[in-house]
């Protein structure tokens, strides 16, 4: 199909979409949202479509789905800033808190000298595990068995909970 005669089906079908998307939803910005996607998605699969007899229907199935995936989206974003409003409520706080970020600077840089405190191969082995690198590829990285990796590991967090013990009897979310 050429682009002149795709582009005057889909001006041709552009009202219907919008159309179909007002049953679902009455906000002008998602029914714009919604006829954008039916459009770029259906432009996928142009050469299938198009001149066919139900192409309303099929883009219709496309925009319901397509405002089915938005709500969910929207759901769980929802549902997760609830629990976070939850949480600051369950210590006490209406809203959220600032932090102190003077404090935290403080405790970066306790931490880099603890970390400095080390010697330099379990400095990196540690940064990497912290980066998300997994045991097997830290073995593989640093030429250990897997289980020594994470015997050094447990070593280097036990080392540093000691050395930064302080913190965690000044925090109460902390059980000590």
């Amino acid at each position: 199909m050429e682009s002149k005669q795709l582009h005057a089906e889909l001006m041709k079908n552009q009202q219907i979409l919008r159309n179909i998307a007002f049953k679902f939803t009455k906000d002008p910005e998602e029914i714009q949202e919604l006829v954008q996607d039916a459009l770029v998605k259906s432009i996928n699969y142009v050469d299938k479509f198009f001149n066919h007899p139900k192409l309303v229907a099929w883009l219709y199935v496309i925009i319901k789905n397509a405002y089915i995936n938005n709500y969910r989206r929207h759901q769980k974003q929802y549902r997760f800033e609830d629990h976070q409003k939850a949480a600051y409520k369950g210590d006490g706080c209406a809203e959220p808190a600032v932090g102190n970020h003077a404090e935290s600077k403080f405790i970066m840089s306790d931490i880099k000298r603890a970390l400095n405190k080390l010697p330099a191969d379990y400095q990196v082995l540690f940064m990497r595990y912290t980066e998300g690198y997994k045991y097997r590829e830290l073995s593989e990285e640093f030429g250990m068995p897997e289980g020594t990796i994470k015997t050094r590991i447990h070593f280097i967090r036990k080392t540093l909970q000691k050395q930064l013990a302080v913190y965690r009897q000044n925090d109460p979310h902390c059980a000590a």
